[in-house]
């Protein structure tokens, strides 16, 4: 059975969006470019060809690590109506609860929110005319106390060698859009390290938005990611 381990990204601010697996590792791959050059890259492409792998980031607070909700909620009939709205409204559950969602088993959902969209004013001139407009632009804020965390399995010398000096260098430069905004920027990104991530993480579940060839014609298609639910897929 694979090991996980959570590497937990503090946000100094906030983000454009929560990063998926394909975005982290684009960033992760830039960093270590700019550390070590293009073989380097090459090299990091070839431990990911042979095992080596990253979730998407999802979210923690305190000492609570969260997953997107499964779909297997959709199979529950939930009588009570205003548990039902909160469980629609649920974008993510804890571990002993997406555990319990994927049995079908009675959960709970969290009573506050981990983080919340902001449309925030912003102001454009025109170029010509020097007239202003408001536009709104949307940004992810999380409460005090919480922030991003992604999975990694494969080699520890891989981690050691690529994601641990890459996501080193990303918390001077950001992740993610506008980062000259200071948008994405950690203030300590590797806060923690949990390893023997639980036993939850099915190997039927998917942890990230994937590409699956198609057997017949050899095209990839994108694929819905498996049992999982909103953050997993865009």
């Amino acid at each position: 059975m694979r090991e996980f381990r959570a590497v937990k990204l503090k946000l100094k601010g906030p983000v454009t969006e929560v990063p998926h697996a394909d975005t982290l590792f684009g960033a992760m791959a830039n960093a270590i470019a700019l550390l070590e050059g293009r073989k380097a890259v090459d090299e990091l492409v070839e431990a990911f060809k042979g095992g080596a792998r990253i979730s998407s980031a999802f979210p923690y607070f305190e000492d609570t690590y969260y997953l997107p909700k499964p779909l297997t909620v959709e199979l529950m009939e939930v009588q009570d109506i205003a548990t039902a709205k909160r469980v629609r409204r649920a974008s993510y559950l804890d571990l002993k609860n997406f555990e319990k969602a994927l049995r079908l088993e009675p959960f709970e959902v969290p009573e506050r929110g981990i983080h919340a969209k902001v449309d925030v004013p912003k102001v454009v001139l025109d170029r010509v005319t020097q007239d202003s407009s408001i536009y709104l632009w949307e940004e992810i804020r999380f409460r005090e106390g919480a922030g991003l965390y992604f999975l990694y399995t494969g080699p520890r010398d891989v981690f050691e060698d690529f994601i641990e000096p890459a996501a080193r260098l990303l918390g001077d430069t950001g992740i993610g859009g506008k980062s000259t905004w200071a948008l994405g920027y950690l203030s300590q990104n590797l806060r923690g390290l949990r390893s023997g991530f639980p036993r939850v993480l099915l190997p039927s579940l998917f942890l990230t938005r994937y590409q699956q060839k198609n057997p017949y014609s050899g095209e990839s298609s994108e694929k819905a990611a498996g049992a999982l639910g909103e953050g997993s897929q865009k």
